[in-house]
């Protein structure tokens, strides 16, 4: 398994969503990946530094967030993941997350998501231009022939983890290979018109590595969206039925972590949008963060054959006293 050792500089860049309306067609993206200091001049100078390309060409994550979520509170795991040679993305969108309402978004489309459209197109918007954008930065620049656009993990949290599970298919996307969720899942809000009880089905043939918070208060708070009449429910579990029904693919793992809430994957917690307020803070969230970095990163040695049967790192971690759930299909 690969350990943070490398240098991290990050890139900026920015992608068009077709069929945006402007202000709110652009996308900013990060690149984070390894760099070299070769303190000179210039490099003191502009802080710009060449790229460490002795494990490239890198395979590349790009991270989706959640709703309203700032995307910073990812950096620490674009950082740890490109310090172990793996280039991470993380985007910056501000667009339309519900009819007449604008916010940060992963990039979701609600009407690819009926049941007269599911399955006939992407319901994923800033994905497919953030990987063009990839494309350009692998042909030309700084990072030409760095990232390796064949080996794609699409990972998200909350609404970006639906986002990753149900678009992760090379179909859509050339290159995709896997998909990753934390506090994700695939049920749709009975609003889209599916009947109550509903699990979209991921991409058949892509693994899916779930992740989820044993003390996830959002997804709590979110159960009367998938009820009959509107009203609460006792046995709201989405992200298990997500993992037993619509996963389906060999290599498909989930992790429930003691005591994790829906906010454990962002780190620092911007308490000023969101729906953080929800819950109490997660005493143990360094170790938490640790265990799902380390997962994350055994789980994408693996499904892009950096290092084959990776599994067996994944189970090591799974094993501490803070994992409470551990399964693979």
């Amino acid at each position: 398994m690969t350990e943070p050792r490398h240098l991290v500089r990050v890139r900026f860049g920015s992608a068009t969503v077709e069929r945006a309306v402007p202000p709110l067609d652009t996308v900013h993206y990060r690149i984070f990946h390894p760099a070299r200091f070769e303190d000179t001049p210039l490099q003191r100078m502009t802080g710009s530094l060449p790229a460490d390309d002795r494990r490239a060409p890198w395979p590349v994550v790009i991270v989706l967030g959640g709703i309203n979520v700032n995307p910073d509170t990812y950096r620490w795991l674009a950082t740890d993941l490109a310090g172990r040679g793996i280039a991470t993305v993380i985007l910056h969108h501000v667009g339309e997350i519900s009819p007449g309402e604008v916010g940060l978004s992963p990039g979701l489309d609600l009407t690819a998501l009926t049941p007269e459209a599911f399955g006939g197109r992407p319901s994923a918007t800033a994905l497919g231009p953030v990987i063009d954008a990839l494309a350009d930065e692998a042909k030309d620049g700084p990072l030409a022939g760095l990232l390796d656009l064949d080996r794609i993990v699409v990972a998200g949290h909350s609404a970006g983890g639906t986002v990753a599970l149900l678009n992760a298919d090379p179909a859509w996307f050339r290159g995709v290979v896997a998909a990753i969720s934390y506090a994700g899942h695939t049920m749709p809000a009975t609003m889209i018109g599916h009947p109550v009880g509903t699990v979209l089905a991921s991409p058949a043939g892509v693994p899916a590595l779930l992740f989820g918070g044993g003390r996830d208060d959002v997804i709590a708070a979110s159960a009367v969206r998938y009820s009959e009449d509107g009203g609460p429910t006792d046995d709201h579990d989405p992200i298990h039925a997500t993992f037993d029904r619509g996963t389906t693919a060999p290599g498909s793992t989930l992790v429930m972590l003691a005591e994790a809430t829906h906010l454990t994957l962002c780190d620092p917690v911007d308490p000023t949008s969101a729906r953080g307020f929800l819950e109490e803070p997660d005493l143990h969230g360094p170790d938490h963060r640790r265990i799902i970095a380390g997962i994350i990163a055994a789980f994408i040695d693996d499904v892009t054959g950096e290092s084959p049967g990776s599994s067996d790192a994944v189970s090591a971690f799974a094993s501490q006293p803070l994992v409470s759930e551990l399964r693979r299909w």
